[in-house]
């Protein structure tokens, strides 16, 4: 079985729009309201999903909301998908033809290969795996990077076979920027380049030099249009 993480602290609409598919796909789904100002986890448990509420938080952080989430996880698996991310017709099954304990599906990338980029943040592992790594961490600002450096945890630490989704299964709403900054700490244009040099901090601490082009993780790591420079 598998329980779906999904987070909100702004982005009813999108949760609105893709919550039902979710539901759909996944034999549990928790969204977690950090503070959302909207009332996300209102309209989820209207909806019948589960809802984690934090309640007094200020800024959104993904680490910590889908940490936060994932502690009520009992279920084997564990997914982690955006609130912007379409579940398609045919990801359920092909989710279960593709499951394993020592595996992790990632979204599909383009026949370029490029990654899409509002689809990045769908992860799904075992669960045990999962918190042998520590889950998310805690210490990232602004948005991106830390589903990245789980899947290098996972990939590096836990040895998880990488397996990409066909490109049907997963759909995702377009927007800018903007949404992604919303009620961040700081805005992407302030914490990108910090965040990708703490991220080649790390993989240079396992001993992957110039994570970005190293052969060696280059099923995990982003490509695509927004890549560090």
């Amino acid at each position: 079985m598998i329980t779906a993480i999904i987070t909100c602290m702004g982005r009813r609409e999108h949760l609105e729009t893709t919550l039902a598919f979710a539901l759909q796909t996944f034999d549990k789904v928790i969204v977690v309201d950090w503070s959302c100002p909207q009332g996300s986890g209102e309209y989820a448990a209207s909806e019948g999903a589960s809802v984690a509420y934090k309640y007094g938080e200020k800024f959104f952080s993904g680490s910590r909301a889908k940490n936060y989430g994932a502690k009520l996880v009992t279920t084997e698996y564990v997914a982690f998908i955006d609130a912007d991310t379409m579940c398609m017709p045919g990801l359920k099954e092909e989710i279960a033809s593709l499951i394993g304990p020592n595996r992790m599906l990632l979204s599909a990338r383009t026949h370029d290969g490029q990654d899409v980029n509002d689809t990045v943040g769908f992860l799904i592992c075992q669960t045990a795996r999962f918190r042998a790594v520590g889950g998310f961490d805690e210490t990232w600002i602004g948005w991106g990077a830390e589903d990245i450096h789980l899947r290098g945890k996972l990939f590096l630490d836990e040895r998880l076979e990488v397996v990409r989704l066909s490109g049907m299964v997963l759909g995702a709403i377009a927007h800018g920027n903007d949404i992604r900054s919303e009620n961040r700490e700081a805005p992407i244009e302030l914490t990108a380049v910090h965040n990708h040099k703490t991220l080649a901090n790390w993989f240079a601490s396992k001993g992957i030099s110039e994570y970005v082009t190293n052969p060696r993780v280059q099923d995990i790591v982003f490509h695509g249009q927004h890549s560090p420079e």
